[in-house]
């Protein structure tokens, strides 16, 4: 059950939800998978039949012919979703703030490098 947790659907979807349809004709050929949207949508969940499929509508109000199986719709997440914002943990903030606040190198000393012998620096050669 764990090894296919990840491909279980979501049990239900609410009447009023935005949802994308997969595209299934796409998938038989090669060609037009390439080229063709693989979803469609957003449309509108207006209700759950008895067996578990989906009856949906455009945002225009126009209510599709057939239902969709559960297995091809996914959940719409729009540009603005609060899911996608990406949530920086103070952690992180905190270790920019200490990054930031790092004393400069006084300008009066010299700063050497690993490779760099400050005594051929010293005497010209």
């Amino acid at each position: 059950m764990r090894r296919y947790a990840h491909r279980l659907q979501k049990d239900t979807y609410e009447v009023g939800e935005l949802v994308l349809v997969r595209n299934s004709q796409v998938e038989d050929t090669l060609s037009a998978m390439k080229t063709q949207p693989r979803y469609l949508g957003p449309y509108q969940i207006v209700e759950r039949t008895y067996k578990g499929n989906y009856v949906v509508q455009e945002l225009d109000g126009t209510i599709l012919a057939k239902p969709f199986a559960a297995f091809r719709i996914l959940k719409y997440i729009s540009r603005d979703d609060p899911i996608l914002e990406v949530d920086v943990s103070d952690n992180e903030r905190n270790d920019n703030n200490d990054l930031a606040e790092e004393e400069e190198p006084n300008s009066d000393e010299e700063i050497y490098t690993d490779w760099e012998d400050p005594d051929e620096l010293a005497s010209p050669g």
